[in-house]
């Protein structure tokens, strides 16, 4: 960890932390939708300011300080032992067990052994004495996996449908979560730390001339709205068909006997439709109302 290395100039960084409120204003909204308070999310943001110094200090000097991290964070020294010293705050995060699920989704429409003779996932029995089963298909994922659990999430994602039987059909390749569950916060964490990862190693000079793919489309003057609708059914279809393509390479190619040895890697295509929303031009004293009490100046008590 070094306090030489020249960062960004005067001007980049006020691009920079411009564009960072920018990052934050929908996050923030999040935030405050959800409930989370200033001082929980400053909390979060020094803990994970103190834990990415260290990590960086180990890349460039294993020997770093307290004094070090408080340096290059800006962070007060008994922060940044306040901070390291609880383990808990860079725990591992909690799986919620959406990645079974997703591969169990993912298994049951590419691997033959599910497939009907015209490509396309069979129904399943729960459980039954010959396989293929769902109970089965559950246990090739992970062992430890509940299948009735696993079963419900897909019900409640609308990705199969159940007969009394307890007979399930495949209906979607893709898990659409539930607005606020856990899986839906977890979903979107990585998704946005992907994103952010990606232009973090596409913005590192020793990574310019093996960048990651980053792609973008859209209209030069905005696209009317009345169009909207239609631009987002046919980017789906669009959009869905791709992705199904890239689900039956890795299917091929990721578990290929020839690669067992290998160090495995975690990637993968992410792809999403936005639509910006307009910025009030308003200064924020014309966007807040006047204070709560005022209503009672000049009233007489009773």
């Amino acid at each position: 960890m070094s306090s030489g290395d020249p960062g960004l100039s005067l001007d980049s960084r006020r691009h920079f932390l411009q564009a960072l409120r920018r990052v934050l204003r929908p996050i923030i909204r999040l935030l405050i939708r959800s409930g989370i308070r200033y001082d929980e999310f400053a909390d979060v943001a020094r803990s994970a300011y103190v834990e990415s110094a260290i990590c960086y200090g180990n890349e460039r000097d294993p020997a770093a300080t307290e004094e070090q991290v408080s340096w290059i964070t800006g962070i007060s020294r008994e922060l940044v032992r306040h901070y390291y010293e609880r383990e808990f705050h860079f725990a591992r995060e909690i799986r919620t067990g959406r990645d079974v699920i997703t591969t169990v989704l993912h298994k049951w429409h590419t691997d033959p052994q599910y497939l009907g003779p015209h490509g396309l996932p069979l129904d399943l029995e729960f459980d039954a004495t010959r396989e293929p089963t769902f109970r089965g298909l559950v246990a090739k994922i992970d062992p430890d996996s509940n299948p009735d659990l696993i079963l419900e999430e897909l019900l409640s994602a609308k990705a199969v449908s159940c007969s009394e039987e307890r007979r399930i059909r495949p209906l979607s390749r893709f898990l659409i979560h539930r607005r606020d569950s856990a899986a839906s916060i977890e979903y979107f964490s990585e998704n946005l730390v992907h994103l952010i990862e990606t232009y973090e190693h596409n913005f590192n000079p020793p990574n310019s001339e093996k960048k990651r793919l980053d792609r973008t489309v859209f209209p030069d003057r905005g696209l009317p709205a009345v169009l909207l609708p239609s631009f987002q059914a046919f980017a789906r279809e669009k959009a869905t068909r791709l992705l199904s393509d890239l689900d039956d390479w890795l299917a091929r190619h990721a578990n290929a006997d020839n690669h067992q040895a290998d160090t495995k890697v975690e990637t993968g295509i992410n792809v999403f439709l936005y639509v910006e929303e307009p910025i009030d031009p308003r200064p924020l004293s014309g966007l807040t109302r006047a204070r709560r009490d005022s209503s009672m100046r000049g009233r007489k008590k009773p």
